[in-house]
């Protein structure tokens, strides 16, 4: 047995995160402000958490790149910064690669009930595609105060959590009318399924043009709350969806929210928060275009507190592969955000830059002009959403 002990070690340190003093660092005030909390506006009706709220607060980013080269960030506007504060989903868009936005649109709104995780992706066609959760008003995924939990269930309005998806064909300027597809998504022992970010479409294999996501759930037990992750997909453009069974995971703590990315080698990668358990991201592998995966563990190189992070596909190389982003705050807290890239399909990441200050969910996407990875994060105790642009060759 004493023997093994330096063979575990170097084990360990071969393991550990890269990330060390000498990781460049990139200032958080130096994003520019893309949401900040303002005054909310006379005759808003405001009721529950939000009734004593003075202010808009922004919170749960998704960011997209588009094919006419518009960039659009989505985010839930709150009756101040509640989860379940009669959150709207609103965006701005960018056509000059995120140097300036034009004015916020709301792209759905639900009155007193709340809308919340925008995830978001940009189809083969060009149309966009929004997944969302409605929660309805006095029921979230977790009591708080006045509010109970929600329950299991499809079809009450009042008491059941739904997830719908909305499309644009007008690159993010106007929605179609969402349509529910709770039944497909979610397991009857969930009471939710959702998650912020992006959804993708796959590219390439044999189930190309395939659109997939994870999807978190919330299991009440006891009056305590756990919860699992799947995968949810579609191979009609939207029209119909089906999903796997939840992932398999033996360690301790639970997978939450969630992101997907396409490896250049056919492999989809899942990266998830990990709640209760090490300060480190959990992450799957999937073989088969998104129907089984390997089971759930966590990934030293990947340290983080709990909190949504983001991965995403870089630009196809000369070659025609093409590298992994994931952007996350650090194991400290949310602060200190953490770039990392992946050169091997995943497997292990590199961390290269650090946004340096408040830093909690976030969302990645590549620029228009295809040189630069685009960060915005929430920041300043969630009152500003930022957004900094680092030149790709600095996270080489």
């Amino acid at each position: 047995m004493k023997l093994l002990l330096p063979i575990l070690t170097i084990g360990i340190l071969i393991a550990a995160p890269t990330v060390s003093a000498e990781t460049p660092t990139v200032a958080g005030t130096d994003g520019s402000v893309v949401f900040q909390v303002r005054d909310i506006p006379e005759g808003v009706p405001k009721e529950g958490h939000g009734k004593s709220a003075k202010k808009y607060g922004y919170r749960i980013p998704s960011l997209l790149t588009t094919s006419k080269g518009t960039v659009i960030t989505f985010t839930e506007r709150r009756l101040g910064l509640h989860d379940h504060a009669q959150n709207d989903i609103v965006l701005k868009r960018s056509t000059d690669g995120g140097k300036t936005w034009g004015k916020e649109i709301v792209a759905f709104e639900d009155g007193m009930n709340s809308i919340n995780d925008p995830l978001t992706v940009q189809l083969a066609d060009g149309r966009i595609m929004m997944m969302f959760a409605r929660f309805p008003y006095g029921r979230h995924a977790r009591a708080s105060g006045w509010i109970k939990m929600a329950e299991f269930g499809y079809d009450n309005l009042e008491t059941n959590v739904l997830t719908y998806i909305t499309t644009s064909d007008d690159d993010g300027k106007t929605w179609n009318k969402p349509r529910n597809i709770t039944r497909s998504v979610k397991p009857t022992h969930w009471v939710n399924a959702n998650t912020p970010g992006a959804m993708i479409q796959l590219t390439s294999g044999k189930h190309k043009g395939r659109i997939i996501t994870p999807l978190w759930g919330t299991i009440p037990v006891d009056g305590k709350r756990t919860w699992e992750i799947l995968v949810a997909y579609s191979d009609d453009n939207g029209k119909t969806w089906q999903r796997t069974n939840p992932l398999n995971d033996p360690e301790k703590g639970f997978p939450n929210e969630c992101q997907i990315a396409e490896a250049s080698n056919g492999d989809l990668i899942i990266i998830s928060r990990n709640q209760s358990g090490e300060k480190l991201r959990k992450k799957s592998i999937s073989k088969d275009g998104g129907i089984t995966w390997s089971d759930i563990k966590t990934d030293p190189t990947l340290p983080s507190v709990a909190c949504m992070g983001s991965i995403i596909k870089g630009p196809v190389k000369k070659d025609g592969s093409w590298d992994l982003y994931a952007s996350f705050p650090s194991s400290a807290g949310r602060k200190n955000g953490q770039i990392a890239i992946s050169t091997d399909h995943g497997k292990t990441f590199q961390i290269k830059k650090i946004i340096t200050g408040p830093f909690a969910y976030s969302a990645t996407q590549i620029s228009p002009d295809g040189k630069s990875l685009l960060c915005i994060y929430e920041a300043n105790g969630y009152k500003t959403e930022r957004i900094l642009s680092i030149p790709l060759s600095e996270l080489k």
